[in-house]
C-alpha cells in the first residue's frame, strides 16, 4: 500500500513538471498586407465578378463609388453584392456593349483595415453580340385613320434577337418621346394640334448593336374639340342667399345653408334639396346666427355651424336634434368615421374635438392661425384645415388629434377637396386665383396652377374617376380642369357669383349654388 502511494506521488510530480515546462504559443504576426484581386470576369451582359485574395470589409466592397468601368462609354455600377466569405463581389452594371473594359478599384480594405492600392484591370466584356439585324416594330394603337381627341395612347410592340435599347416616337417627323422600358408607349396630347388636320405618326426601335427598325407610318385625324357636354337642365330659385353645399352618400339629397340678411330678426335656413325631383323638400329655420359651413355624413346626419354654436340635423327625423354653444366663431365642421366632430374656431385659433358618443368636447387642438374650412382624408385618417390668416394648410392626425405638419401655399385657402383615391388634395386660393395641388402621402405642395380666366376660385367638385375637377369662379364662370395636366377642358358662364358645386355620379349631374341670383342650377346631359 505504501509503495502505491509513493508511485502515485511520483507520477503526479512528473505531470506537473511536464505541464509547467510547456512552451508559450508564439503570438501571431500582425496582418499588414493589403488585399489584392485574383481575377475579374464578366459572366453576364450586366454582371462583373471580382475575386479578392482575402476577406474584405463589406462597407468598402459594396460602395459603388469605389468602382469605375470604362471603354468607349462609361458603365454605371448600380449595385454590389458580396458572398458570405466576403471574398467574391458581383457588380451590377449597365449592358456591356464593348469587347474590352478597364475596371478601376479603390478604397477596398481587408478585415485588418489594410487598404488596397488603387488598381486597374482589363477584362473581356461579354456584351451584346454584334449583329446586323434591325428590330421589328409595329404600332398597336392608334390605328390607321383613327380620330384622336385630347390624350391618346401611342403604343408599339417590338422584337429583336439581342434586345431593345430604346423606342422613339414621332409625329410629323418631330420627336415626341423616348421610352427605354417595356411596355413601350407614349402619351400623345393632341389638344394643341390643328383640329381637322391629318398627322403622320411612326416609331423607331434601336437595339444594342445600333440597328434601327421602323414601324412604318400611319395617318391619324385630329378631331374637333368637343363642346361642353352638359346643358342647364333646371334653375331653382332659393329665396335667400345660398352658400356651401354638400350631398348625402347616395346622392339623392343635397343640403346647403342660406341666410336672409335683411330680415329682423334674421332667420336663416338649412335647405334639403331632392336630386330626384330637382326641388326643395324642406327648409329648417334657425336663429342662432349666420351659417356658411356644413358637412353631410352618410345618409343620416348634417352638421353645421351657426353664430357661436353648431347644430346636428337628423335627416331621417327631419329635425335639428341638438345645438351646442362652443364660442370662438366656429366655421368649418366635419365628422370623422370614428364618431368625432371637428369644429374650426376661427377667433380662438384652434380645432375643437367633439365626441358624439359622450356628447361633449373632449379636446382642443391649437393651430398656428385662424382656421376656416375643414376636410377629412379618410384613407390616411388626416384632417386638413385651411388657415386663411396664415396662407397655411394644417394637417392633423385624427387618431391622436395632433398637428403633424403645416403646408405653406401662396394665397388665402378657401376650400380643400380630395381626389377619389386620396392621393391628391386640391385647394382653392381665393385672393390670387390659384389652385394648389398637394401630394397627400408626403404633404408636399406639388404645384399651384393658374387656369386662364379663373378669378377668385371658391367651390370645387371632382368626378368619381378623378379625371375632371370642377371649380367655381367669382367672374360668373365654372371651369372644368383636366387633372392629367391641369389644363382647362371647358369653361362656361352660369348665374351670378357661383359659390358651391356638387357632383352627383348617380345622375351624372352637377349642382351649382349661385349666391348672386339666389339660385341652384342643375347641369346634366
Amino acid at each position: 500500500m505504501k509503495s502505491l502511494i509513493i508511485y502515485a506521488y511520483l507520477f503526479t510530480s512528473v505531470v506537473i513538471l511536464l505541464f509547467g515546462c510547456s512552451k508559450k504559443e508564439k503570438p501571431l504576426t500582425p496582418d499588414t498586407t493589403p488585399p489584392g484581386v485574383k481575377s475579374v470576369v464578366s459572366f453576364d451582359t450586366t454582371k462583373v465578378l471580382i475575386s479578392f485574395d482575402e476577406s474584405v470589409k463589406t462597407e468598402t466592397a459594396v460602395d459603388t463609388m469605389n468602382y469605375m468601368i470604362t471603354s468607349y462609354e462609361t458603365l454605371d455600377v448600380h449595385l454590389v453584392d458580396i458572398d458570405p466569405m466576403k471574398i467574391n463581389c458581383i457588380l451590377q452594371t449597365e449592358p456591356q456593349e464593348s469587347t474590352f473594359y478597364e475596371l478601376s478599384i479603390k478604397n477596398i480594405k481587408d478585415m485588418s483595415g489594410n487598404v488596397m492600392k488603387d488598381t486597374s484591370f482589363t477584362f473581356f466584356g461579354i456584351g451584346v453580340p454584334v449583329d446586323s439585324f434591325p428590330p421589328n416594330i409595329w404600332i398597336i394603337e392608334p390605328c390607321e385613320g383613327d380620330t384622336l381627341y385630347g390624350f391618346e395612347y401611342f403604343s408599339v410592340n417590338t422584337s429583336d434577337n439581342t434586345g431593345i435599347k430604346k423606342v422613339s416616337f414621332f409625329i410629323n417627323d418631330s420627336l415626341l418621346a423616348i421610352d427605354k422600358d417595356f411596355p413601350y408607349y407614349s402619351i400623345l396630347d393632341v389638344r394643341n394640334l390643328t383640329e381637322g388636320d391629318i398627322y403622320k405618326i411612326y416609331a423607331l426601335a434601336e437595339d444594342y448593336s445600333a440597328n434601327v427598325g421602323h414601324s412604318g407610318s400611319l395617318d391619324v385625324f385630329i378631331g374637333y374639340h368637343p363642346p361642353f357636354p352638359y346643358v342647364v337642365l333646371d334653375a331653382i330659385y332659393t329665396g335667400k342667399i345660398p352658400y356651401r353645399a354638400d350631398k348625402t352618400e347616395d346622392g339623392t339629397k343635397i343640403f346647403f345653408v342660406q341666410i336672409h340678411n335683411w330680415s329682423q330678426p334674421p332667420i336663416d335656413d338649412l335647405v334639403m334639396f331632392s336630386t330626384e325631383t330637382n326641388s326643395i323638400e324642406k327648409m329648417i329655420h334657425f336663429t342662432t346666427g349666420g351659417s356658411y359651413f356644413l358637412d353631410v355624413f352618410e345618409n343620416s346626419w348634417v352638421y353645421f355651424t351657426t353664430g357661436n354654436s353648431f347644430s346636428i340635423y337628423d335627416i331621417l327625423l327631419e329635425q335639428i336634434i341638438e345645438t351646442v354653444a362652443v364660442g370662438g366663431t366656429p366655421q368649418g365642421i366635419v365628422r370623422s368615421n370614428n364618431e368625432k366632430l371637428y369644429i374650426a374656431r376661427n377667433s380662438k385659433e384652434d380645432i375643437l374635438v367633439y365626441s358624439l358618443q359622450q356628447n361633449s368636447v373632449i379636446d382642443s387642438i391649437p393651430v398656428p392661425g385662424k382656421p376656416a374650412a375643414l376636410s377629412i382624408d379618410t384613407n390616411n385618417n388626416e384632417l386638413y384645415a385651411c388657415l386663411n390668416s396664415e396662407n397655411l394648410i394644417t394637417v392633423i392626425d385624427t387618431e391622436i388629434d395632433t398637428v403633424i405638419t403645416n403646408i405653406s401655399i401662396s394665397g388665402y385657402p378657401f376650400e380643400v377637396i380630395f381626389s377619389p383615391v386620396y392621393d391628391r388634395a386640391y385647394v382653392t386660393e381665393l385672393d390670387n386665383s390659384l389652385i394648389g395641388v398637394i401630394e397627400t402621402f408626403t404633404h408636399t405642395l406639388l404645384d399651384e396652377i393658374s387656369p386662364f380666366g379663373l378669378i377668385n376660385p371658391k367651390g370645387m367638385a371632382i368626378t368619381d374617376d378623378g379625371e375632371y375637377l370642377f371649380i367655381t369662379g367669382m367672374n360668373d364662370k365654372v371651369f372644368v380642369i383636366n387633372t392629367f395636366d391641369y389644363s382647362i377642358e371647358w369653361s362656361f358662364e352660369l348665374g351670378m357669383y357661383p359659390w358651391s358645386i356638387v357632383y352627383i355620379p348617380l345622375y351624372d349631374r352637377m349642382y351649382v349654388v349661385c349666391m348672386g341670383d339666389t339660385r341652384i342650377y342643375c347641369i346634366g346631359d
